[in-house]
């Protein structure tokens, strides 16, 4: 939405949206700073798939990019780059939107992307995990004689002849998540296909852990011992491939154990982590607040109810306010009549009262004094002890913090702060 606000400054609307979602570039900088202390060689790739977990795809990567000077700086065999090995995305439209941003560090497309669009991809600095081996076998060459067999509309062979470029590409193995990747068994003939297709560039190797936050780590240690055999075939068949990455955030704690020389890091870039083990070794801080103003003022009587249902009756007169926030900015339902909002510059916590709405909500400000409309609101705090905490509002409506974070609408205006 970011295109609607220039076009209403253009036409001279006077306009000032009333929610805001703050991005702390200061704590963004940190957190990454904090997990270079865990991660293989000090390197990271800052996960930005799904809006940045909901943080502002374009806003997350400008802070990252401009800011590279500030990330305390490790010996490595990257170190000459001086600069982020490369930004992960789930698809290639999330990489179109960054390069149409004028961001120009390496992107990795880590999600599923069509063949065709592999092949035909025009993007520079671009990279495409392939996640199984029924899409590698499309790029594999053969003989002109040979007859083709099938996936799908495509020919086996047909994308390697439309291939007029290299394309680097990163191999997901699976070592016990699942969901995608080549299995070990399928090793050798993935080398194969790469040693005979110079259209392909084997730049990296990746795997995705499953279990790294439980307290019994022996399916991680499974998973570290599957993917470093793999390494170590693959690295004797491409001494020269440039990246190794295994860990997701929960992982980090692994790094001792695993061959690889870079680390993805996703959710704890924003500050976001439920893992004990690694809250004990890290300070991570949460990077987003949503803040609002007070838009409407009235009294309930004792006996009286607010909101859709009549779920909430009042049993002693109240002050009530409302905000111009609900489910559709991404506050979440499940918050109705038992969620908290910080209210005025000393952020003191009123609740819910009633339903949430699609573009509402109703709070609760009978203790408070000196507030009317316009007051600033908190909706979403950054302090991870405050009631409204992303972290805090997931254990109460029941759902991880990942749905939480990414539930916050694209088309709020994020602000970057500090």
């Amino acid at each position: 939405m970011d295109y609607l606000h220039k076009w209403l400054s253009k036409r001279r609307f006077p306009y000032e949206p009333l929610i805001s979602v703050e991005i702390s570039k200061g704590r963004l900088i940190h957190n990454l700073n904090e997990f270079k202390k865990l991660a293989p060689e000090g390197q990271i790739a800052p996960v930005l798939k799904s809006n940045a977990y909901g943080h502002g795809l374009i806003e997350v990567a400008r802070i990252l990019e401009e800011n590279q000077h500030k990330l305390n700086p490790k010996t490595s065999i990257f170190a000459h780059e001086k600069r982020m090995p490369f930004f992960v995305v789930d698809s290639y439209f999330e990489a179109i939107a960054l390069r149409a941003k004028k961001v120009k560090t390496p992107i990795l497309v880590i999600g599923f992307t069509r063949p065709e669009t592999i092949a035909a991809a025009r993007l520079k600095d671009v990279s495409f995990a392939i996640t199984s081996m029924d899409i590698l076998r499309l790029f594999k060459k053969i003989p002109p004689e040979s007859e083709n067999s099938e996936l799908g509309m495509i020919s086996i062979g047909a994308l390697a002849d439309a291939i007029k470029r290299p394309r680097r590409i990163h191999i997901k193995i699976d070592t016990g998540m699942r969901r995608q990747g080549i299995s070990v068994d399928d090793v050798s003939e993935t080398i194969e296909i790469f040693k005979s297709n110079t259209g392909l560039v084997l730049e990296g190797l990746c795997s995705h852990f499953s279990d790294a936050d439980n307290t019994d780590e022996s399916f991680t240690e499974k998973q570290i011992l599957l993917w470093n055999k793999a390494v170590q075939t693959f690295r004797s068949a491409f001494p020269n491939i440039k990246y190794l990455h295994l860990s997701n955030t929960d992982g980090h704690h692994f790094y001792h154990d695993i061959e690889a020389n870079i680390s993805r890091l996703g959710i704890g870039l924003y500050g976001i982590s439920s893992n004990v083990t690694l809250n004990k070794k890290l300070n991570i801080l949460p990077v987003m607040e949503m803040k609002t103003i007070i838009t409407g003022m009235r009294k309930l009587q004792a006996g009286e109810t607010v909101g859709y249902s009549n779920t909430f009756k009042a049993t002693k007169d109240m002050k009530i306010a409302t905000i111009p926030v609900g489910y559709f900015e991404g506050l979440d339902r499940r918050l109705s009549n038992q969620g908290t909002i910080l209210v005025g510059t000393n952020r003191i916590a009123c609740p819910i009262v009633g339903r949430v709405s699609m573009n509402i909500t109703v709070i609760d400000v009978s203790k408070l004094n000196n507030v009317a409309i316009g007051t600033p609101v908190t909706v979403i705090s950054s302090n991870p002890d405050d009631p409204n905490s992303i972290a805090n509002i997931s254990k109460l409506c029941g759902v991880i913090s990942y749905e939480s974070a990414i539930r916050i609408s694209t088309h709020l205006k994020r602000v970057i702060v500090d």
